[in-house]
């Protein structure tokens, strides 16, 4: 899983390509993740494996914080 430190899909970006970062601190991020998970059902499995070991990580983050 990655982090801030190694997040390669990061690294892929283009410099003037728009992101969007979700943080384990959002106690919405996981359900987004499974939310565009099956919104997008052509994912290959590795990319869908680790989207949800993230969402994982997320729900166990020990600080949660409300959507601002």
């Amino acid at each position: 899983m990655a982090t801030k430190l190694d997040d390669t899909c990061l690294e892929k970006a283009s410099d003037d390509e728009p992101i969007f970062v979700l943080r384990a601190q959002d106690i919405s991020s996981p359900h987004v993740i499974h939310f565009w998970l099956s919104l997008n059902p052509g994912i290959p499995e590795e990319k869908k494996r680790e989207a949800l070991r993230c969402a994982s990580a997320m729900l166990k983050w020990p600080k949660k914080k409300k959507a601002d």
